[in-house]
């Protein structure tokens, strides 16, 4: 009798322990549930504004080519990124790229007005593009008419990538004669990804740029390293379909400018343009100082100076090489000479990642989707994270 009572007391005690459990349990796995529900939904929306910003071209289809393009242009009625040149998908057209570079002196899109033609007024997104692989110079130096450089090749994750082809183009200069350019490779890199050569030069140059294209398993990135450190003071470049735009910086310092002189003269000697195929374009060349090569920095973020390039576009530009030649106005001092790099889509293209977009909310959760996608010829890794903001606009 006492063992049955036992008995009796033990599966009471059991069975409360059983009904707690599920009643606790049960909210638990409610809760859980709705979140997967929730984070499922959230890549839903996140996989349909990524298509819609990679597929769709946008209306207009070239919005990205104006001109005269404004921060907020009511001409752009649906948005995407998408070339309608290129019927395959998931090319990106460069033009609409650069206008999500924030401080593009010929105007950037406003992100709250990308959400409101995305339809994300609740939500809010981060774009960023990044390089396949990185590509860094440890060495490079001119020595008796030899250019010798050294680099690394390696994953995004830092691991050594051995086997990559290496081709380096150098562009020169020595006085004010025009830009020279020898071209070497390819080369492979070793078991810890390291590639090095030696490139024999017409002259003992005064600047020196090198331009080296990688080729991974058929996707080539380029990374660009210059002999000397220059500031840029000149000019802001900009490329708009096959035209290049040069603008000033505001209130740029006066190159050699002494007391009382308030100006410089400033004329483009040389343009250089690097395909994505790796082939080179002399665009420009002129040393006369006329008009038709005066560049005038003046102030404020203006356009100073442009020209139409026919086939610029199709030639597919990734990095352009500008010589200058400054001289103060109303001076005996001599004039100097300076070479500028720049991406042809500045803050895209290359080897640096480039970002466009808000900052997730640290509270609460987001979904991150990737995909590679090609941009002037050159493969990226489009990345789009997305989230339920707290408030919406």
């Amino acid at each position: 009798m006492v063992n049955a009572v036992y008995d009796h007391i033990f599966a009471i005690i059991i069975v409360g322990i059983i009904f707690v459990s599920a009643v606790v349990a049960l909210p638990a796995m409610s809760l859980i549930n709705i979140r997967a529900v929730d984070q499922q939904q959230l890549r839903n929306i996140a996989l349909n504004v990524f298509n819609a910003l990679l597929l769709d071209t946008g209306e207009p289809a070239n919005w990205g080519s104006f001109l005269d393009f404004q921060m907020n242009d009511p001409r752009i009625k649906r948005f995407g990124l998408a070339s309608a040149e290129d019927s395959a998908f998931y090319v990106l057209d460069p033009d609409k790229v650069q206008r999500l570079v924030v401080g593009n002196p010929l105007n950037y899109c406003d992100y709250n007005k990308v959400r409101e033609l995305l339809k994300l007024q609740d939500y809010g997104f981060r774009l960023r593009i990044i390089p396949p692989f990185n590509v860094s110079f440890l060495s490079h130096s001119v020595d008796n008419k030899i250019l010798n450089y050294k680099a690394r090749v390696s994953y995004l994750d830092g691991r050594p990538i051995p086997n990559a082809k290496c081709n380096a183009t150098v562009v020169y200069t020595k006085d004010q004669n025009y830009f020279y350019i020898n071209q070497s490779g390819p080369v492979e890199t070793d078991a810890m990804g390291i590639c090095e050569d030696n490139i024999p030069l017409k002259v003992q140059p005064d600047y020196y740029t090198v331009v080296l294209r990688v080729t991974v398993a058929d996707v080539a990135t380029l990374v660009v390293i210059s002999g000397q450190t220059i500031k840029n003071t000149i000019a802001r470049i900009n490329i708009v379909y096959n035209t290049i735009v040069l603008s000033s910086w505001k209130d740029p310092p006066n190159y050699n400018a002494g007391p009382g002189e308030s100006s410089e003269n400033v004329w483009i000697f040389d343009i250089v343009a690097f395909g994505s195929d790796g082939s080179v374009r002399k665009l420009f060349e002129d040393h006369t100082k006329g008009t038709g090569n005066k560049f005038n920095s003046g102030k404020g973020p203006f356009i100073r100076w442009y020209r139409d390039f026919p086939g610029l576009h199709d030639f597919e530009p990734v990095v352009l090489i500008f010589n200058f030649w400054a001289e103060p106005e109303n001076s005996t001092k001599p004039g100097r000479q300076q070479v500028l790099i720049s991406m042809a889509y500045p803050d895209i293209l290359g080897t640096s990642i480039f970002n466009y977009g808000g900052i997730p909310e640290s509270s609460g959760s987001s979904v991150t989707v990737q995909r590679s996608v090609i941009i002037s010829g050159m493969t990226y890794i489009a990345e789009l994270t997305l989230w339920k903001e707290s408030h919406g606009i």
